[in-house]
């Protein structure tokens, strides 16, 4: 595959069909909740066979439409792998890999609470080109590729989407609704992370703690929240969201203020110049 406007544009539109399929699977998983078979991931919390089933029809399908294509999966990343340290170092070299949430929200999603999505991206050399986050419960979505701004659309059916774009955000930190998140089972140290938490709440309007990391940062590209910040992510958790932000207008980087690339260890989103006053805060 050749990396032409035409191609990447081309994945975007099978992305955005995928997640809508996916979608349909995790809603009709949700009816029989009480009779899902849960797993223990590896310092990644909890899989279900929701998440698997959707898993592996979306990797069936990547792998038919294009089959020289690397594909990296949540739920399978550790089982090639054993650390994703090790999976992340082979796929930001490959030329084209998928980078796949099949449920990013699991804990929500078990509990019947709606806040869960479809992540779905495309990574020329390490760099996503493509990123769709889908939320089946209300329809909610938000794409972007390398060739356009971000979009939001809310009903698959229609054709009218919206465009997500603002260049400033002029709050200060005082005036500023915020997001992040922090589990124990990814190995950070906690305290160090309720410490900032708490630190930043003490100083900002609001925080919100919603459950998953994606959909958090897509309503920072629409604007609903002013800032993300969290560590410990991985790909499948940044990589379609982070091109989302940043084709909104909004600045992504990690911690120290590097560029963002969906292999790193922390993450920063806020629109400028907010995101000066939002970044001195989480030093640590």
């Amino acid at each position: 595959m050749k990396n032409s406007k035409k191609n990447i544009l081309d994945a975007l539109k099978f992305s955005l069909d995928l997640s809508y399929s996916a979608g349909k699977i995790l809603l009709k998983h949700q009816k029989k909740l009480s009779s899902l078979e849960i797993t223990s991931k590896q310092a990644q919390g909890v899989a279900s066979t929701a998440d698997l089933a959707s898993e592996k029809f979306i990797i069936k399908e990547i792998s038919k439409r294009y089959p020289t294509h690397d594909i990296l999966a949540e739920e399978s990343a550790y089982v090639q792998f054993g650390d994703a340290k090790d999976a992340y170092q082979v796929f930001k070299e490959r030329e084209w890999t998928w980078v796949i949430d099949p449920l990013d929200g699991t804990n929500n999603y078990l509990n019947g609470l709606d806040y869960y999505a479809i992540c779905i991206s495309l990574l020329h050399f390490g760099k996503p080109v493509v990123g769709v986050v889908y939320r089946p419960s209300n329809g909610d979505c938000y794409f972007a590729s390398i060739y356009g701004e971000s979009r939001f659309l809310n009903n698959q059916k229609s054709l009218k989407s919206k465009k997500l774009y603002s260049a400033t955000n002029t709050k200060k930190l005082k005036e500023a609704m915020l997001s992040t998140g922090f589990v124990t089972e990814k190995g950070r140290c906690f305290d160090t992370e309720f410490e900032l938490f708490v630190q930043v709440m003490k100083k900002s309007r609001g925080i919100r703690r919603m459950g998953s990391a994606a959909l958090d940062l897509c309503l920072v590209a629409s604007g609903v929240f002013d800032g993300f910040w969290e560590s410990g992510l991985a790909p499948w958790d940044m990589a379609a969201a982070g091109i989302i932000c940043e084709q909104s207008g909004v600045k992504v980087t990690d911690y120290e203020g590097q560029a963002f690339q969906p292999f790193t260890n922390s993450i920063i989103a806020a629109r400028t110049p907010f995101y000066r006053e939002f970044k001195s805060q989480l030093k640590r």
